[in-house]
């Protein structure tokens, strides 16, 4: 299904999308909820105007069909720097005079430059996707970061400076302390100004932390890893992410991805700042998560997706990583919501 969407005002966008396709809004002081419409899937985008110039947008759908949305192009004022981070499932699109895909999937991070707010998206059916985006003006991000200007290589200065008028586009790994605060913003625990404060300050943290680590990493290229090891390194989360129920032994995983198990072990160390298990177990935690959220299926089947077999053990490792048993935690999400 296409949908055709102008995108200069969220509360705008949000009521226009209500009127031609159906769906709940709600408007809550500076946060927009636009529930998507049954005959879609089920779902929710949630946009949060944190001051001017920097919004936060934060979306989990999971739908029937294939869903692309055609952003029609506007003028120069809105044009915009983007900080997608996916969290689950994956999406693509593309931008005019950019040949490359915008693909980004679970785990990862895109740093894109938006011409005139156009573009396409395209969101895939029978997957939970979760994606926080954070959406700032040019001159915002300029002013944010211009103390390290003076330290970035000519061409970041320039994708920066060209914001507003050349597209852009570059995805890379989600490192583990990013993640975390992903999972603060998601389940962010205040109310009415204290919530505008808190979602404010670390979406703030993100774009540091971004910035930061793309700096780092300029100066420290992933360990000398060669282009050729580090896509099979994503090859090989993307294997797990898709087999987390029934992985494949390390043995077999370094076979299938043609790399010896030493330099899978180091590659992920180096590139993904955890070791095969921990990625493999934090992706189950995440998803165990996100099937209890939706509320459709028992603590043991979720333990049993997630490729748990004790029952017990799933509970420890749950609370050690989110500070609560399954079963609290739905009790938390459910007062909440």
């Amino acid at each position: 299904m296409d949908l055709s969407l102008s995108f200069d005002n969220i509360q705008r966008a949000a009521k226009d999308f209500q009127r031609r396709y159906g769906g709940n809004f709600e408007l809550a002081s500076q946060e927009t909820i636009l529930l998507m419409p049954a005959t879609f899937g089920q779902g929710y985008l949630r946009g949060i105007n944190l001051r001017p110039g920097l919004d936060l947008f934060i979306y989990q759908y999971d739908l029937k069909d294939n869903l692309v949305l055609d952003f029609q192009k506007l003028s120069l004022e809105h044009s915009f720097v983007n900080l997608t981070f996916c969290l689950s499932g994956r999406c693509s699109g593309s931008m005019p005079e950019l040949r490359q895909d915008l693909n980004i999937s679970a785990w990862q991070t895109a740093l894109a430059t938006v011409p005139y707010a156009s573009g396409t998206v395209e969101l895939f059916k029978g997957q939970q996707i979760t994606v926080i985006e954070i959406v700032a003006s040019p001159a915002f991000i300029l002013s944010l970061i211009e103390t390290r200007l003076r330290s970035m290589p000519t061409d970041w200065k320039e994708v920066l400076h060209a914001a507003a008028s050349r597209p852009y586009y570059h995805v890379s790994s989600t490192p583990l302390e990013i993640t975390k605060i992903l999972q603060l913003i998601l389940n962010c625990p205040y109310q009415g100004t204290l919530r505008q404060f808190y979602l404010e300050a670390k979406s703030l943290e993100l774009v540091c932390l971004y910035f930061s680590g793309l700096m780092d990493s300029l100066d420290e290229p992933s360990h000398c890893l060669k282009p050729q090891e580090i896509e099979s390194l994503h090859e090989a989360r993307s294997v797990l992410l898709r087999n987390m129920d029934a992985p494949p032994t390390m043995a077999d995983l370094a076979k299938q991805v043609m790399l010896s198990e030493r330099k899978l072990q180091q590659g992920f160390q180096a590139l993904f700042g955890t070791t095969v298990f921990g990625l493999l177990h934090d992706s189950r935690m995440e998803r165990a998560r996100q099937l209890l959220e939706a509320d459709t299926m028992t603590i043991g089947a979720i333990a049993h997706t997630v490729g748990i077999v004790h029952r017990g053990y799933f509970a420890t490792a749950f609370k050690r990583k989110f500070g609560s048993t399954p079963r609290q935690y739905l009790k938390q999400y459910s007062k909440r919501h």
